[in-house]
């Protein structure tokens, strides 16, 4: 007798594991959100405006961010670029205008930052003339803090706006920034690498300021006290941005930076020489070597007339 064909049933414990494994891959793709936030959406002609452009991670730890901002100059008129509390730590290309109606920007947040709605850097605008527009955020790449600089799939919301003359919106006030605080403590290192600046040294620095904002650095190389080069060379504060390729490339000289912030305040960081002077870079040894020549002569005149 042929025996009876036992049909299986489905693993049904199987395919939900199958099926939540795959969900929990597909989860693992990890997105990050660039959007331009504004109180005011609609405004009349010659209204200023911010526009800020906010990070938000997705539950993800992001620790370098690029892109650009493009605007309707026809429109708009950008008065400002403010970034004081920005989560950027490290800016590799501090937000600027490269050309009309384009801001540039890149940064880096060393260990990562994971929040909803991180500032990056806000722009104040001023409306020119009626017209709709659009501020829009271009070429936006993020990397997550995972050790590879893996890259982050982005995506990104505009800001849409209206500028009339017929109608009249609520003013909106663009608070002004009282800051009477100086930019916070910051280090400087020197850094040799054969790829780059001809194997020269070169410093590195960054300073944060959470009110008005880093304006520019100032940088001084002076030489140490007896230094026949500071009695040649005129030593002042010259403009400068990290990374600053050193002239002192013996190392011998003081380094100050001077980090100044859109308010005027400063704060200076010093870093002593690396190598001391050689005894015959030192105007004080020759000093000692006269003085004790015209010693040395005085007392022989002083004898010679005893005898």
């Amino acid at each position: 007798m042929q025996k009876p064909i036992k049909l299986k049933t489905p693993n049904y414990f199987l395919i939900i594991l199958l099926v939540s494994v795959l969900l929990f891959v597909a989860g693992q793709v990890f997105a990050a959100r660039v959007f331009i936030d504004s109180k005011s959406q609609e405004m009349k002609i010659d209204a200023q405006f911010e526009a800020s452009i906010f990070l938000d991670t997705e539950e993800a730890y992001i620790n370098a961010i690029e892109g650009k901002i493009i605007f309707p100059a026809d429109l708009l008129e950008l008065k400002e670029i403010r970034d004081g509390n920005s989560i950027v730590n490290f800016w590799i290309e501090r937000a600027r205008v490269e050309s009309a109606g384009q801001v540039i920007f890149s940064g880096i947040t060393p260990g990562g930052y994971i929040g909803e709605r991180g500032l990056i850097f806000s722009i104040i605008f001023e409306s020119k003339k009626e017209g709709r527009g659009i501020i829009e955020i271009h070429s936006a790449k993020t990397l997550l803090n995972d050790g590879k600089g893996t890259e982050a799939t982005v995506t990104t919301s505009d800001l849409q706006f209206l500028i009339s003359g017929q109608m009249s919106p609520s003013e909106i006030s663009i608070p002004e920034i009282v800051d009477s605080d100086s930019p916070e403590p910051f280090e400087l290192t020197i850094a040799q690498d054969s790829e780059i600046f001809d194997g020269k040294y070169f410093l590195v620095f960054t300073a944060q300021d959470k009110g008005a904002g880093i304006d520019h650095y100032e940088i001084l190389e002076a030489s140490q006290r007896g230094s026949l080069q500071g009695l040649i060379k005129k030593e002042e504060w010259q403009g400068g941005e990290s990374p600053y390729v050193l002239r002192d490339q013996k190392l011998k000289s003081y380094i100050y930076v001077k980090a100044i912030d859109r308010a005027g305040n400063e704060r200076i960081a010093t870093l002593h020489p690396q190598n001391s002077l050689k005894w015959y870079e030192n105007y004080f040894v020759y000093i000692i070597i006269i003085v004790g020549f015209v010693v040395i002569y005085m007392l022989w005149r002083i004898l010679r007339k005893r005898k």
